[in-house]
């Protein structure tokens, strides 16, 4: 339920003649705990602090005193919840894993038949609305009842931790088509996926959810705690994003693409073999939603940018404090790499005398990031004020006292005791345009979020943004992409449900990863069962 918060934390340490009680009952959290309300404390499973139970616990319960006081019992009672939680949980998991799918009926072939005959395809607004409004997006937050069952699963290590949110679909978005009535005419469907590296194979077991019931002005974006770090693209991302537990949001709109019919194929017999007539009617139908290809622009490209001048991405850069707070990010990331490396090599060094040449020499590097430090710190200083809004315009003298730092520093460099070990891409000045063309991107895709901010992002900046807001691997239903095997192992016994692909604006693909594929079985559709829909990740 919405504000998973925890219910109870109890720290304690009983002296009881002869043994030592549990210590540390951990916090106690729900799967579907709401915001402020009572709990029926003998259904919590249990949290993030305690939430397993040594193999050895029910021996050592059995072994410890009986409880005399109401302390002791109050113990006892909870280390005995938490246990029957976790036993209740892991049950309805291997039940759910090892479920015999009975053979499909008749019914059931024809709703796949017809579920495959055509998609639904998916693709960002872009430009966004403003304001954004739709109930359809993926990435951010979902926007939920007070009560909702955010999928929460044991990790590797036993511990309750929670799936990251991807994808919201608003079902009442969606168009008329060949396969409409498969799908609800009406609520909302949330698709979670295991995106850190903690997770076992449990977590491709309910992941979806369904709320049928009319949105309302209670229902609000919900952050849980203890939701999943996501694993990190590469250190840049971490560096200004942090360990974060969900992604940019998008919104989405959708459209039908039907696979042709033998007719049509057949009409049009003259352009070639039947297959590639298919083929030539599929592109077709695929362009008309999602337009023309789209090829990278080398506006924003650190690749196209000069190597003996200071590159702008575009005249007034940086367009807003988002973006110059981006650069600023980068270059401190840098300088403490810098200073810990300087710190690090003189504790190697131990006491060494004053005139050693070494440590001479790094001291006197110590000294000059010291200094570099208050240059940088003078250079961005507006940047740390708080109170300005993130997509409002730096004055124009706070623009060129950043660009005549940034200047500086391509030219002159920063103080290093080794710029050795960094790869050489890795060093300054050429790392600079990187981290430029990271805070062009993100600066101006964030403003174009703000109905005031959207007005400083030029139209030559949006269209050159529009390549990384056109993918085409997102689909509701159809054939999915047959990446190994889970596609066709799946085909004759389930719809696709959704199909997430790689998305360069949201950045949910890590490393290899192929589409996230959801899939359920036509009988748990047409019940609205979305809590039995399976996912299924493959490389490429």
């Amino acid at each position: 339920m919405a504000n998973l918060m925890p219910l109870l934390v109890v720290e304690a340490m009983l002296l009881i003649v002869g043994s030592l009680m549990y210590r540390g009952i951990g916090r106690l959290f729900s799967g579907s705990a709401s915001r402020g309300k009572p709990q029926d404390r003998s259904a919590l499973p249990v949290g993030k602090a305690r939430l397993r139970t040594p193999a050895s616990s029910e021996a050592a319960h059995a072994a410890s005193p009986r409880p005399n006081t109401a302390a002791e019992k109050l113990i006892a009672d909870l280390q005995q919840q938490a246990k029957d939680s976790d036993d209740q949980r892991k049950a309805k998991f291997k039940a759910h894993v090892e479920r015999k799918i009975p053979p499909i009926s008749a019914d059931g072939r024809e709703a796949i038949e017809r579920g495959q005959a055509a998609r639904i395809a998916i693709r960002h607004v872009f430009p966004p609305r403003l304001p954004q409004r739709s109930m359809s997006y993926f990435g951010g937050l979902p926007i939920v009842p007070d009560e909702f069952d955010w999928p929460t699963v044991h990790n590797r290590q036993g511990l309750l931790e929670r799936l990251n949110f991807m994808v919201q679909i608003d079902c009442s978005d969606l168009p008329p088509g060949p396969g409409r009535d498969l799908l609800p005419d009406k609520g909302y469907l949330y698709f979670f996926a295991p995106m850190s590296d903690t997770f076992g194979p449990d977590a491709l077991h309910f992941v979806s959810r369904y709320e049928p019931r009319r949105v309302t002005q209670k229902w609000q974006p919900l952050d849980m705690p203890f939701t999943a770090k996501i694993l990190g693209s590469d250190p840049t991302d971490e560096i200004l994003r942090g360990k974060r537990t969900h992604y940019d949001r998008v919104e989405v709109e959708f459209a039908w693409i039907e696979e042709p019919t033998d007719a049509e194929v057949a009409a049009r017999a003259d352009e070639g073999h039947a297959f590639e007539v298919a083929d030539k009617i599929r592109a077709e139908r695929v362009e008309a939603f999602y337009g023309s290809p789209v090829t990278p622009d080398p506006l924003l490209s650190a690749h196209q940018a000069p190597k003996d001048t200071l590159w702008t991405p575009y005249p007034g850069f940086p367009a807003n404090w988002h973006t110059a707070r981006i650069v600023r990010k980068l270059v401190e990331a840098y300088h403490r790499e810098e200073t810990a490396d300087v710190t690090a090599q003189l504790k190697a060094l131990g006491d060494a005398v004053e005139d050693d040449p070494e440590a001479k020499r790094l001291r006197l590097v110590q000294r000059e990031l010291s200094a570099f430090g208050s240059k940088m710190f003078n250079a961005f200083f507006p940047t740390v004020n708080a109170g300005l809004k993130e997509y409002d315009a730096p004055p124009a003298e706070v623009k060129q006292q950043i660009l005549a730092f940034l200047e500086d520093l391509r030219a002159n460099g920063m103080p290093s005791s080794s710029p050795a070990r960094r790869p050489h891409h890795r060093q300054l000045p050429q790392v600079m345009n990187h981290w430029l063309s990271i805070a062009a991107i993100r600066g101006a895709e964030g403003g174009l979020t703000d109905p005031d901010g959207a007005a400083l992002i030029g139209r030559e900046v949006v269209a050159a943004l529009s390549h990384r807001h056109s993918p085409r691997g997102h689909q509701m239903l159809g054939k999915g992409e047959v990446i190994q095997v889970a596609a066709d192992e799946m085909k004759d016994r389930y719809l696709l449900l959704l199909q997430i692909g790689p998305d360069m604006a949201v950045d949910w693909t890590v490393g290899e990863m192929g589409p996230l594929q959801y899939w359920i079985t036509p009988e748990d559709l047409a019940a609205k069962r979305f809590e039995n829909a399976l996912l299924t990740v493959e490389a490429y």
